[in-house]
């Protein structure tokens, strides 16, 4: 008897309809994000117009042409639908918005709020010496406001907001109607070159505005959510399998273990999520599409090995793959990761080829459609790119593979112990060579965003792949059956944590050395769109049999373009000073114009490593990679906390103190149990190789550029009797007839002896210690004479409106970082040019 033989895959024509959709979309995305605003108000008219015409077109050449490809204006119509969905969810927002009663500065509310997601922990980084002001843990929580208190009434608002409270916040789930008693803001907006923009990411994900409890009293459940909710039972889920991993792997790998097999990124210290970062395996740690992909492969080797039916498995695999998505959070990556396994697995139900490209594009509409501006974090971009990188490479290695009948059974003859050899040597190799295609393509990206290159990822990546693989399948079965038998649980747990310390002590090796990552000045935005406009090209021309040699000779041609024009921008004939905002603290950089780089002071009161990275940026963006000298004016912790944090990032040439920096101890003093942060710092510099030199009244500091002098003012070298303020460091920078004044904190006797010197009048001045009352801004208004006053500080107080109202009485200009952001001054022969970075903006 004949039976139907079932269709063969490859008669079906293999199409990917949606990538023209997808790059359509994505297109009216980057046109109204920049050009949208030009059509003003009635922009979504424009762009509905423009779509119905295109649509109307094509009904109407339809009927008359048939056969005719329409494809042009169905185009159009897909970028305008695109345009008019960025431009909704970007640009307009409910009345009743939470957000409209924000500002930057924060004030007192009373809010009435619906927990949309779990609480997330973050524990108190480890005690520094660099660290002012100790920050103990914080507990972070989406909600969803719906009242807002005014005097004795109650009005209604909308919105969600990120609320962030002090202290580890308990007894709130998903769903659960809470009453909160915060500070309301803004987010907090960039406010220097190159500086990451948390308004900006935080309105990417419909979040206008922000909440802040001192306390974990500040917030109190008033009613509990529904029992049936599934939010909250897939909260109640999570915790529960947080709690059964932490106790099955211990509390060494428990912060580790969570955040690679439930997406408990926040419960990672900092410092092993920077070894992550800077070893380029950040993404084994955050919940991906690798780690989707990993569990959606266990399943479904499981369910293939039983007896169940082939699209009964592949259903079982789609639904466990949901199950584990909504468990650890629908983040872009994993809602990626989740929609292109779903589609798969539904190609392979109904006997089709699967187009992956297709079904990537497929993927990137869901994630476009739930939030539009996604399209411009970094995280999203390179989840893609990683991607379609593997489907690319995937479908080269699969065409040029072919192993010839003699050699396959040559190989089937071999030992068994040489098939596992040889075969784990094989999987090594395509793992070594997929790291290396990833990093080649991701890699000008990664530098773009994050300035940092880590060609390690390549070697260290085949080995922690299946060591993660193990961690994270051990892992869920700890979470999914180790309550039925907790022997199971604890051999389970052992396995997991023996694999995530291997995996941490790998990355920690690989970050120790000096080769294995670099910190970039970052290549340009046009250079990047060409690198990927390159790879385009030579992707359609590797086809072609193109000899990869080219290939690649070109790939290093244009990254030896990137290197050269990074740092081609300076102009030569002036002067820049610029005067970062780093909140309570000081960072003045000073480009020369024979090319040297110098800062003065390098710290603020928070945290050190923002305010490190906040510099770097700056400095990155203006494609300076080292640092000639760095200024220290004084042992305040707020000038120079930030140090080693640029150590690590920069080749710092010099460090300038003055006699009063590093007072002389004696050796049995200095104890390495709790030395003082002077001498902490002091020994960092020792141990990095960086030269020290003690400066003080009268001299010079030396530079290539002969026309720019640096002049110490003050203090002497027996200084004089007070505070550390009192022996800032001041220097006199002179340059085409303009003086440039930088006098630290100083204040007290040695503000008094300074202005016992002869007049000195200034073009550009930095107001003495942040603009205090302390600093006697009259008396040294009249001594120096300015023309510019900048104050390096937080917001404004009553004693800096004191200070600013002092200097213009003598006719100067002032201005206030924390107002207007960086303030850059441009010195040239005959003019100096002032700019400000939000005015720019």
């Amino acid at each position: 008897m004949l039976t139907a033989r079932p269709p063969d895959r490859d008669q079906y024509p293999l199409r990917r309809p949606l990538l023209p959709v997808a790059s359509a979309v994505v297109t009216g995305i980057l046109l109204d994000r920049h050009g949208g605003e030009q059509f003003g108000e009635m922009a979504i008219c424009w762009y509905w117009a423009m779509a119905s015409v295109c649509l109307l077109v094509v009904a109407f050449a339809y009927q008359r042409f048939p056969n005719q490809t329409l494809l042009i204006p169905l185009l159009v119509a897909l970028i305008c639908v695109g345009a008019s969905w960025h431009h909704l969810r970007w640009h307009y927002y409910a009345t009743n918005q939470l957000a409209r009663y924000s500002a930057q500065q924060p004030q007192p509310v009373c809010v009435q709020a619906i927990a949309m997601d779990r609480v997330r922990y973050r524990p108190a980084p480890p005690s520094s010496q660099l660290r002012a002001i100790s920050l103990g843990p914080i507990s972070e929580l989406v909600v969803r406001a719906t009242k807002v208190r005014d005097g004795r009434s109650w009005r209604p608002v909308s919105g969600l907001c990120k609320l962030r409270v002090r202290g580890e916040l308990t007894g709130v789930m998903a769903g659960d109607q809470l009453h909160v008693f915060a500070m309301l803001s803004q987010p907090s907006q960039s406010l220097n070159p190159g500086e990451y923009d948390w308004r900006l990411a935080e309105r990417t994900v419909d979040r206008h505005c922000r909440l802040f409890g001192k306390h974990t009293a500040c917030v109190r459940v008033i009613k509990s959510g529904s029992r049936w909710s599934i939010r909250r039972w897939l909260h109640r889920v999570g915790q529960q399998f947080q709690q059964r991993l932490a106790a099955a792997v211990g509390p060494n790998q428990s912060d580790l273990a969570q955040a690679i097999v439930l997406g408990a990124r926040h419960r990672v210290d900092s410092a092993t999520y920077s070894r992550f970062r800077r070893t380029g395996t950040i993404h084994l740690l955050v919940v991906s599409g690798l780690h989707v992909g990993l569990v959606a492969l266990a399943i479904w080797l499981l369910v293939a090995g039983s007896t169940l039916p082939h699209r009964t498995g592949l259903v079982i695999t789609a639904l466990s793959v949901l199950a584990y998505a909504s468990v650890v959070g629908w983040q872009p990556p994993v809602m990626r990761a989740s929609v292109l396994v779903v589609l798969t697995l539904a190609s392979y139900a109904w006997v089709r080829r699967v187009a992956l490209l297709n079904l990537l594009a497929a993927a990137l509409l869901v994630v476009l459609a739930w939030y539009p501006a996604e399209l411009y974090r970094a995280g999203t971009q390179l989840s893609f790119l990683c991607v379609a990188t593997l489907i690319t490479y995937g479908a080269d290695a699969s065409r040029s593979e072919s192993v010839d009948p003699l050699t396959r059974l040559l190989r089937a003859t071999r030992p068994l112990y040489w098939k596992g050899v040889h075969r784990m040597l094989e999987n090594l190799r395509r793992t070594a060579q997929v790291s290396f295609a990833i990093w080649i393509v991701t890699g000008p990206l990664i530098a773009y965003h994050f300035h940092i290159t880590a060609p390690i990822c390549i070697l260290i990546t085949p080995l922690l792949l299946p060591l993660t693989t193990v961690a994270l399948i051990t892992g869920l079965m700890i979470c999914l059956i180790g309550w039925i038998a907790p022997p199971i649980a604890w051999g389970l747990g052992a396995v997991c944590a023996g694999s995530l310390w291997l995996v941490r002590e790998l990355v920690e090796f690989a970050c120790q050395l000096d080769w294995g990552s670099s910190y970039l000045a970052g290549p340009t935005f046009w250079w990047v769109a060409l690198y990927y406009c390159g790879l385009l090209v030579l992707s359609s021309l590797s086809r072609q049999r193109f000899a990869w040699p080219w290939q690649l000779a070109a790939v290093l041609l244009w990254v030896t373009v990137g290197l050269v024009v990074t740092g081609l921008h300076r102009d030569n004939s002036e002067l820049r000073c610029t005067f970062l905002s780093v909140g309570h603290g000081t960072c003045v950089v000073l480009e020369l114009p024979a090319g040297e780089t110098l800062l003065y002071d390098a710290g603020s009161l928070g945290s050190p490593e923002r305010t490190a990275q906040t510099i770097a940026t700056f400095l990155w963006s203006r494609g300076i990679t080292r640092l000639d000298g760095v200024v220290l004016s004084h042992a305040d912790i707020d000038h120079y906390n930030a140090l080693p944090g640029l150590m690590e990032r920069f080749e710092i040439s010099k460090v300038y103190v003055s006699p009063h920096m590093f007072p002389a101890m004696p050796t049995e003093e200095l104890t390495e149990d709790s030395p003082s942060p002077p001498q902490y710092l002091q020994q960092l510099i020792s141990d990095a190789g960086i030269q020290l030199q003690t400066i003080w009244q009268h001299d010079r500091l030396p530079t290539s550029s002969n026309e720019v002098t640096f002049e110490v003012l003050h203090p002497s070298q027996a200084g004089v009797d007070g505070s550390d303020n009192a022996n800032s460091l001041t220097l006199a920078i002179r340059f085409a007839e303009h003086a440039i004044l930088l006098p630290g904190d100083l204040e007290a006797a040695g503000l008094d002896a300074v202005t016992q010197l002869p007049p000195q009048a200034c073009t550009i001045l930095l107001a003495p210690h942040h603009g205090s009352r302390n600093s006697d801004p009259p008396g040294f208004a009249r001594w120096c004479q300015p023309k510019w006053v900048v104050v390096s500080g937080p917001r404004v107080s009553d004693d800096q409106q004191f200070t600013a109202q002092s200097y213009r009485q003598v006719g100067a200009e002032v201005l206030h970082t924390a107002e207007v952001g960086a303030v850059t001054f441009r010195v040239c022969e005959g003019e100096i040019t002032r700019t400000q970075f939000l005015v720019e903006q």
